[in-house]
């Protein structure tokens, strides 16, 4: 792929033009479920099989990152929404990537988005933490939460703020998703949160 030859060498340039151009043709919503995990899966691989190092992983992840925001500023939510949502993430569990697709992928169904994800850190203070993730979310009172969970270590902080949520705001959906959740077996979440379907389209799909 191209865009990917342009992301290895650095050229932020014709990776949003490359981008915009791959987007015309499947568009948006193919662009980021199809072609980024693509793109992040093996430049992942390319990493772990040593061909790159992890400036250049970074390197690239930083230009998908501004692509995505790029595109998402691009989305225009015209008429009635079709309700609130707010994006979020355990402390620690910085999933700034998928939380931006997860953005996008919402936007284009007419959802507004508060994206609170990013690297929560209060020093030792995890239950402050939580504290400013659930005090913000239940004044937003949205009508779906996504907790997202990359490192598996991370999802029983990530189970406390969904409880408190679910019980905070009844009518909302709460849904965990991420890597970090594939330990979870059914029923085992409490009623009124979600396991969100490894598919992301098929979760969004059936909301």
């Amino acid at each position: 792929m191209i865009l990917i030859r342009c992301l290895l060498t650095g050229d932020e340039d014709m990776a949003n033009q490359k981008s915009e151009e791959l987007i015309e043709l499947i568009g948006l919503q193919r662009f980021y479920v199809e072609s980024i995990t693509n793109i992040m899966s093996e430049t992942g691989k390319k990493w772990y099989d040593g061909e790159i190092g992890i400036a250049e992983e970074h390197m690239i992840t930083n230009v998908m990152r501004k692509i995505i925001e790029i595109n998402n500023h691009k989305i225009e939510v015209k008429g009635l929404i079709e309700g609130v949502a707010v994006i979020c993430n355990p402390e620690g569990d910085d999933h700034t990537m998928s939380n931006l697709v997860l953005e996008g992928l919402l936007k284009i169904r007419k959802y507004k988005v508060v994206n609170i994800g990013g690297n929560w850190y209060m020093g030792e203070k995890t239950k402050a933490t939580n504290t400013a993730i659930i005090d913000f979310t239940i004044e937003s009172r949205p009508d779906i939460v996504f907790i997202s969970v990359t490192i598996a270590r991370y999802l029983f902080n990530a189970k406390l703020i969904a409880k408190e949520l679910s019980k905070a705001l009844p009518d909302t959906e709460v849904f965990l998703g991420g890597q970090g959740t594939q330990g979870i077996i059914a029923g085992e979440l409490q009623e009124g949160i979600h396991l969100a379907n490894k598919d992301t389209l098929n979760t969004l799909n059936h909301l």
